[in-house]
């Protein structure tokens, strides 16, 4: 399984590089953007709470979906408080986004540290390389979002987010790995409900031997 794994997200990672290099992700991203920023003030209208509401972003990748529009948009938002991840060994913390930001380990940008805690995290965007039929997250093999969020005692709402429609036709994920409630790309919103009344079935998912065919 763990070699299947390996093999999707191979493909799936160089899926993201085409997308990159071709210079095509400013459309793609435009489309994600508009998706994302329904789905989040969907969210914002139904928070009862007088507390802010807790959202964590991420500081993208090249091959990621570039977020920091909504990053800073949803940074002037009364009410809002945003974290980005800030890595430590094998997992990471949470931290509020503060600038200006440092450049550390696999290339990534993260706010510097800070001893602020909150209690309960509401909201996680959170981006994928791809996701299996079980709406399991398939990163890049580093394990941290899924041993961060085993530590939280309530789950927040997710959001995986994802430039290519990256769908393994297999249940290659384990028990452990982070699962979303929505699945969104620039061709499909999917939601994690809709595995159990076959709406899943109106897309195609990903085959490793429909790849290798086409090489």
């Amino acid at each position: 399984m763990s070699d299947l794994k390996a093999d999707y997200r191979k493909v799936f990672k160089n899926n993201l590089e085409k997308i990159y290099k071709k210079n095509n992700t400013l459309l793609l991203d435009t489309k994600i953007q508009k998706s994302l920023k329904i789905e989040i003030e969907r969210y914002i209208a139904t928070h009862k709470s007088k507390r802010p509401i807790n959202i964590l972003f991420y500081y993208p990748l090249p091959i990621e979906f570039d977020i920091r529009k909504l990053l800073h948009f949803y940074k002037k938002q009364k009410k809002i408080q945003i974290f980005l991840p800030l890595m430590q060994g094998i997992s990471f913390k949470i931290v509020k986004y503060r600038l200006p930001m440092q450049k550390r380990a696999f290339g990534v940008y993260e706010s510097r540290d800070s001893s602020f805690k909150i209690s309960k995290l509401d909201y996680a965007i959170v981006p994928v390389i791809g996701i299996d039929k079980t709406f399991k997250r398939i990163g890049f093999g580093k394990g941290m979002y899924d041993r961060f969020f085993s530590t939280l005692k309530t789950k927040p709402q997710t959001i995986f987010i994802c430039r290519a429609l990256n769908l393994a036709q297999h249940a290659i994920t384990q028990s452990y790995d982070l699962q979303a409630n929505i699945f969104i790309t620039p061709f499909a919103l999917l939601k994690f409900k809709d595995i159990n009344n076959d709406y899943m079935g109106c897309y195609k998912f990903y085959s490793l031997c429909s790849s290798r065919r086409r090489r």
